[in-house]
């Protein structure tokens, strides 16, 4: 039995045969580090990191402080940021 990731099928939406992971790989952050952003409850914070999820999408961590932007180490968020969050879930203010 084989296992693929989805990940790693052909997008057949894109033109030059890539896959999904190739596809979001090339994809920029939108949100620069130090914008104020508006989550979906209201809730504001800002960008201090940008992130990947395992197939490639653009994701951005968050922070109360503007000026904490180091990771904890190297790989790893600090325990100060919260994360995950896609471009389509944040509003810039």
């Amino acid at each position: 039995m084989d296992i693929i990731n989805i990940a790693d099928i052909k997008d057949p939406n894109d033109p030059q045969g890539r896959s999904y992971r190739e596809v979001n790989n090339a994809k920029e952050h939108n949100i620069p580090i130090g914008v104020l952003v508006e989550l979906e409850d209201g809730v504001r914070l800002w960008v201090v990191q940008h992130g990947r999820d395992c197939d490639g999408t653009p994701l951005y961590e968050l922070s109360a402080d503007k000026d904490d932007t180091t990771p904890e180490r190297v790989g790893f968020r600090n325990r100060g940021w919260t994360g995950g969050y896609s471009e389509d879930s944040l509003k810039v203010i």
